[in-house]
Order: C-alpha cells, then structure tokens, then sequence
C-alpha cells in the first residue's frame, strides 16, 4: 500500500466511473441537476456548512416508523420506564453515524467508494451490492406507505376512493421524491430544511395532543426480562445502523479542512432528536390504545381536525427520507461499476422501485414480510459498519483520493483488489450476528443464551471491528510512516 493523502488534489485524472459529458464539469446548485457523482469532488466545488446536515438528517428522521418501532417496543412486553431507555440507548448509536460521515470531506466521495480503502477496489463489491439491494428496496416501502396514507388523506378531503385516486397519489409521491434525487445534493438540503420546519412543526403538535394519553405508571408484562429489553434495543438500534452506508454522501462536498466536530454533532444530533421524539410517540400511543394498526391507534388520540395535519407528516416524512435513500442508490449503483450519470442512475432505481411499489399497492400486498427481510439486512451491515469505523480511526481519516478509482494498483489494490482480512471479518461478523438473531422470519440458535433477547448487530459490529484491527493494525501503521 502506497501514502495515502491527507486532502483533496485538484488534478486527479478522471476515475473510471466517471461519465463523459455533462458530468465532467460538476456543479452541485439547487434546482439544477449535479453534475458529479462517486468522482473525486474537487476542491473548487467545494462549499457548504456543517450545520445543513441538522436538516438533512432531521427532516430524514421524521418518519411513521418510529412510531412503529416504539409500539413494537411495548409489544415486547417491557414497562413505560423499560421502553424509555431502551428507545434512548438505542438511538444512541446515531452517533456512530456522525462519525461515519467524517470521510466525505476527506475523500471527496460517497460512504459506498470509501469503503474500498478497507475492502479493496473490487472486494467492496458485495457490500456495495446489499447495500444497493437494500436501499432500493426501503425506497418501495416508503413509496407504499405514503401512497396509501395520501390515499387516506384525499378521501378525506372528498375525493374518490377509486383506484385513478391510487394511482394519482401514486404519481405525485414518485415525481417529487425522484425529481428532487434527479436534481441531487443541493437539492436535498434546500428541501431538507424546509421540510425540517414544516415537519417539525406537526411533529409537535402531535407530542403534545398524545402526551397527555401517556400511561406514565404502564408496567408491562411481568414476564418480560433482560431477553425482552435487549431486544427493544436492537429493535431501535437497527435504524442507526440502517443509515451507515451513506453518511459520506452529504458530506463529501464540505471542505477538506473542515472541523469534525460540528460534522459528527449535527449528523448525530440531528437524526436523534426527532427519532427518540417520534418514538416516544409510538411508547405513549400503546400504552394509551391498540396499536395493532399504527395509523389507526394514532387517530384515536388525536383530534379530527388534526387527522389530515397527521397523514400530511406521514406523507412528508417518507418523501424526505426517501430523497436520502434514493439519491444514494444511485451513487451505490455508480459504485457498482455502471457507467452512467448519476440522474439517471437515479431513474433506473425509479423504475425498480415503482415496480415494486406498484405490485405492492395494485396486485399483492407483500410490505410487511418485505419490511422484515429488509430488518435482516442489518447483519451485514453492522459487521460492515464495524470494519468501516475501524479503518476510518486506523487511517486517521486520511484517504488516497485517486487510489479510490483506480483499478489495477495503488493504496487499495491489496490482492488483485481483494482485501482478505476485510472479506474474513465481514463474514465472520456476519456469522457471529446471525448466531444472535432473534427475528420473525429468523431465529439464532443462541438466543436462548441472553433470555430470548438479540444482540446481533452488536455481537457483529464488534466481532468484524476486532479482527480488522488485528488483522491491519501493523499493515496500516507500516504504510503510514
């Protein structure tokens, strides 16, 4: 492995997955298509402040889901005050996002490219393909929930409860959510933060129309133990971890030089807040109604006038986190080795996504049992995560930018591209995580061990970390000299 580079250089030679034409002049200005995707962003481009990405990450976080996950967590059998920490511990791990992001400035780049420092240039393929596979796929799970909630909301309002109504609200969640990927990053961060306030907003009002439902003293099950709590925590912390392959992406166009600080604040910070909130509500909700259906549960708490206020934030919420999950598809189907510009890179996970929303919503109602094989996805991912981190803090975060897009030598082409000790870790970790997977569709055969309860991503994170550093420890300190 060769030094690798402390900052961005501005006389990079175009990577091979850069594009010709339009692409190569690279702009990234709001409601103006961006011209660059995974290629190295110059330092001429660079621009930004670390305090967007509050926006960018929270407006993504205020999302129905959470209100899921915290009904689920009752559903588990544990107390108010059980609930509360265990929403709290596991949105603690937002935190491992904002570290996550600290590669963007250095290496100019999508999360998915600076993988390759650890994986090598070809190794980091797998991992770029599931993290594709599972990025798409939420992408229609987001597009199917608020599809049928902006159904609920025109029928509210009057219109037909037709199939043309379906497939118009259908459209409109489509065409806002890829054309504001289309345009790309700048794009984002404007939306991002005007959504942050409009959301938010609602988002408070319904805290304070649902607390006062709370069933402070709830005791749970009194069968629920240790099993039950650790559970919840991994429930809560999947959605964390779910993000880990793209924080690099809304960071890469901050300059070199940028404090850290600020970078791991705001991204932490800004996903955090509205998770645990948002969450809470979901705590509160079940222990005050049935929540077996989330929506409706919600509507029996909340006044009539604020039923529509109410399906406009579900609505909302899956259009702004579905704008982070669908301009990164497009850079992971870059860094797949696809040769085309990102916009339309873009569109290709349109048309997946639609499709499968589209059978979703018109022939078979597959969301549910999708949702759950999506939640499995973390084993991957946090054995990933572990080895990402573990470079990242190995390197100090300093990065060969070029060497990142070369094919056939460098910093990162280790074995003909192949990093062995990165592949054992990652499936090691992955192993190890579904050992202790405790899931519908999926049990470990070591659950029985910690009471039922699943440590999965935990065990799989810091299984896959420590081998990497054993494995790279010396290799790393030896190229840096």
């Amino acid at each position: 492995m060769g030094r690798e580079a402390d900052v961005a250089s501005d006389d990079i030679a175009a990577p091979p997955e850069r594009v010709a034409g339009p692409e190569t002049t690279g702009t990234d200005t709001a409601f103006q298509v961006e011209q660059h995707g995974i290629d190295p962003i110059p330092l001429t481009d660079r621009h930004g402040h670390p305090r967007e990405l509050f926006s960018v990450w929270f407006a993504a976080n205020l999302i129905f889901t959470y209100v899921i996950l915290g009904a689920l967590v009752i559903g588990f059998g544990l107390g108010f005050w059980a609930a509360v920490a265990a929403v709290v511990v596991g949105h603690l791990f937002y935190i491992l996002l904002g570290f996550g992001a600290l590669s963007g400035p250095r290496a100019g780049t999508a999360t998915i490219v600076v993988s390759r420092s650890a994986f090598g240039i070809f190794g980091n393929a797998p991992a770029v393909f599931l993290s594709w596979i599972t990025v798409v796929g939420w992408q229609a799970v987001n597009v199917v929930i608020g599809t049928l909630v902006l159904f609920e909301l025109a029928k509210s309002v009057g219109l037909p409860g037709s199939t043309a109504t379906k497939v118009v609200a259908f459209l409109l969640l489509m065409i806002v959510t890829y054309g504001v990927a289309v345009w790309g990053h700048a794009t984002i961060v404007v939306m991002n933060t005007v959504f942050s306030i409009a959301l938010g907003v609602g988002t408070i009002v319904l805290v304070a129309l649902v607390v006062p439902d709370a069933n402070w003293s709830f005791a749970g099950s009194a069968n629920a133990g240790i099993g039950a709590w650790l559970l919840a925590v991994l429930v809560v912390a999947a959605a964390p971890f779910s993000y880990m392959n793209y924080p690099a992406d809304y960071t890469r166009y901050l300059e070199p030089g940028t404090p850290q600080r600020p970078i791991i604040l705001n991204t932490a910070i800004g996903s955090f807040i509205p998770a645990v909130v948002i969450t809470m509500v979901g705590v509160i909700a079940a222990t005050a109604t049935d929540m077996t259906d989330p929506i409706a549960g919600i509507s029996k708490l909340v006044p009539g006038w604020f039923l529509d206020i109410y399906y406009l934030v579900i609505v909302g919420g899956t259009i702004t986190n579905n704008f982070l999950n669908s301009y990164s598809s497009g850079l992971n189907l870059q860094a797949l080795g696809v040769r085309i510009a990102r916009h339309r890179a873009v569109l290709i996970d349109a048309v997946i996504a639609g499709a499968m929303s589209i059978y979703a919503l018109f022939v078979f109602n597959f969301v549910d049992s999708f949702t759950q094989f999506l939640s499995l996805m973390v084993l991957w991912i946090a054995p990933w995560t572990g080895i990402y981190l573990t470079d990242m803090w190995l390197r100090r975060t300093r990065y060969d930018m070029e060497a990142l897009h070369r094919r056939g030598g460098g910093a990162y082409w280790y074995r003909s591209g192949w990093n062995p000790v990165a592949l054992v870790a990652l499936v090691l970790g992955t192993v190890v995580a579904a050992l202790f997977a405790n899931s519908t569709l999926y049990v470990g055969p070591l659950v029985g061990l910690i009471d039922g309860g699943d440590i999965s991503i935990f065990a799989g994170f810091l299984v896959a970390a420590t081998i990497y550093y054993a494995g790279m420890r010396g290799k790393l300190a030896e190229a840096s000299r």
